[in-house]
């Protein structure tokens, strides 16, 4: 199992940013939780923030390489000042679990997320770290998002395996933690 966790974070952190969805409880977060411990081991700096926290309950309190953050939907400017100085002070890989939801339905809202995600995308890709976004299923307006992202994975659980698929068209199956 650990190897497959090692494989899959190599895998995504090959891309500067990406956007990982799919319905709730397929393992997005348990996912995430599990390759930020794994980096977290091998000596990597992980920001994880998060929009409920749920989203953080695999996460061992002790680990000193993962921060994790609340993140304030009301406050979006803060949130992206702490990201980009998080990417510039070395974390490797910056979560984003999960999009709030509630600004996407207002236009104000939608220009904010996009701004907001492409600034992080661009600073990922000057600082060669990875932001990795959460999501569920992509409503139509989240598209847009995609387009400020390398890559996009949809996540799908099958029994025991989580199937994850790129928008490139390559898959992956693993066996669930």
């Amino acid at each position: 199992m650990e190897t497959e966790i090692s494989s899959l974070a190599s895998i995504l952190l090959q891309k500067n940013s990406l956007m990982i969805y799919g319905r709730p409880g397929t393992g997005k977060s348990l996912m995430m939780n599990k390759i930020s411990i794994h980096l977290a081991r091998v000596g990597e700096k992980v920001l994880y923030m998060f929009n409920h926290p749920s989203a953080i309950s695999n996460l061992s309190a002790g680990t000193e390489r993962i921060v994790l953050l609340s993140l304030d939907d009301s406050n979006l400017a803060n949130s992206l000042i702490l990201a980009g100085s998080a990417m510039r002070r070395g974390f490797r890989l910056v979560v984003v679990d999960e999009i709030p939801v509630e600004l996407l339905y207002s236009i104000t809202g939608m220009r904010d997320i996009l701004l907001w995600i492409s600034l992080l995308s661009n600073l990922a890709r000057n600082f060669s770290k990875t932001l990795a976004l959460i999501s569920d299923e992509i409503p139509a307006n989240l598209k847009l998002v995609s387009n400020y992202v390398d890559s996009v994975i949809k996540l799908e659980r099958s029994g025991d395996f989580l199937n994850l698929e790129w928008n490139s068209g390559t898959k992956l199956s693993l066996k669930l933690f």
